[in-house]
């Protein structure tokens, strides 16, 4: 019942109540009261288009309320389905006793996240190939933290048997780490495309082969995806980091899939996150022409708390939050900039003296 509860728009119920409160007659009667003060128009005038507009507006009504209920039901229908089908949460977590495993912890989401979940009381286990700076997460006595490289499969392999060794098997695996260095495509290296890749996608293959298998066994986990808005949406100079998050959520997608009907495991629960531009070390080389730009950056704790959120709440999903990219990351002869025209969003690309408007998807989705 409580995914029912939050997944009822606030829309939905003004609009049934506003269509069923007001009678034809009322509408008829306030209609024509406004156009009745209309200099030169007669009352027959008047009275046709108050008819008029009363059915254009009951209508409106009620298409405005089919559509609220068809949303709604689609909500909470992918809520289910992400959950397998379950209306209740799994209640065999106790949050003192569970182990988060999390991937590029040492900065950003990562350690906003960790951060958050020591602090709700969960053990964490961090791995990193850079040292934590700026926190104290080293010296917290229920995190610790495990130099390794991510793209190397039997680096991950001794710091999982590591962590199995001095904490027990992970609950919660959160693969977060990514790099983003933007180029454009016939610019970049072969050094460069495969390590965007490695780090941003086949890192994700290496962590859950590690400790998945755990979970199974249990039938209780939660695995998450940090991907990002360009797993939907890519931008210029951005076509190595765009395909790694979209194989990202790919992967994501099949995990859930394969945990349901290959190995039976449907309390394994798995959640994808995409945010848009969020502001931490991977924008750190173009941070600047973004706030320059007015583009919308996200705090990390504002991801984080998304994050915790859902763990706690025992619940898989899929949480994004894309707004038109008010920048795109190109220099010199090109930019995108945004507008609005009859109340679609656009993005206006500037190239070589030529303009364009392309229609820009704006998705928030919580399930």
């Amino acid at each position: 019942m409580s995914l029912i509860r939050q997944s009822l728009p606030t829309s939905l119920l003004p609009g049934c109540a506003l269509l069923a409160a007001i009678t034809p007659g009322a509408v008829q009667q306030a209609i024509a009261a406004l156009l009745g003060r209309i200099p030169g128009l007669s009352s027959t005038e008047a009275l046709v288009l108050s008819l008029s507009s009363r059915d254009r507006l009951r209508t409106a009504l009620g298409a405005l309320v089919v559509f609220n209920v068809v949303r709604w039901l689609n909500r909470i229908l992918n809520g289910l389905a992400t959950n397998s089908w379950r209306l209740a949460a799994p209640a065999d977590w106790n949050w003192p006793n569970e182990l988060a495993v999390i991937t590029g912890g040492a900065s950003g989401i990562g350690q906003a996240t960790a951060e958050k979940l020591l602090a709700k009381g969960l053990r964490v286990a961090i791995l990193d190939v850079q040292d934590i700076t700026g926190s104290t997460l080293k010296e917290h006595p229920r995190a610790r933290f495990y130099k390794c490289d991510l793209t190397k499969s039997a680096e991950v392999a001794a710091a999982a048997d590591a962590i199995r060794k001095e904490l027990g098997n992970p609950s919660v695996l959160i693969n977060n780490a990514g790099i983003c260095r933007p180029c454009k495509i016939l610019d970049m290296t072969e050094e460069q495309l495969h390590a965007t890749f490695n780090i941003n996608t086949i890192s994700h293959w290496f962590t859950v082969q590690q400790f998945l298998p755990w979970m199974i066994q249990q039938n209780k986990g939660h695995v998450i995806t940090i991907a990002s808005g360009a797993s939907f949406l890519s931008v210029p100079k951005g076509s190595d980091y765009a395909g790694s998050k979209s194989s990202a959520r790919a992967f994501h997608e099949t995990l859930g899939t394969e945990l349901k009907y290959f190995y039976k495991a449907p309390k394994v629960l798995t959640t994808s996150v995409h945010p848009e531009f969020v502001r931490t070390p991977i924008i750190k080389d173009f941070e600047a022409h973004l706030d320059q730009e007015g583009t919308l950056i996200l705090n990390p704790d504002v991801v984080a708390d998304k994050i915790v959120a859902r763990i706690l709440s025992r619940r898989g999903a899929r949480w994004c939050f894309l707004r038109i990219i008010r920048s795109s990351l190109v220099s010199g002869d090109g930019r995108v900039g945004c507008r609005r025209l009859c109340g679609t969003r656009w993005a206006h690309v500037r190239r070589g003296g030529r303009s364009s408007l392309i229609p820009v998807i704006m998705l928030r989705v919580e399930q």
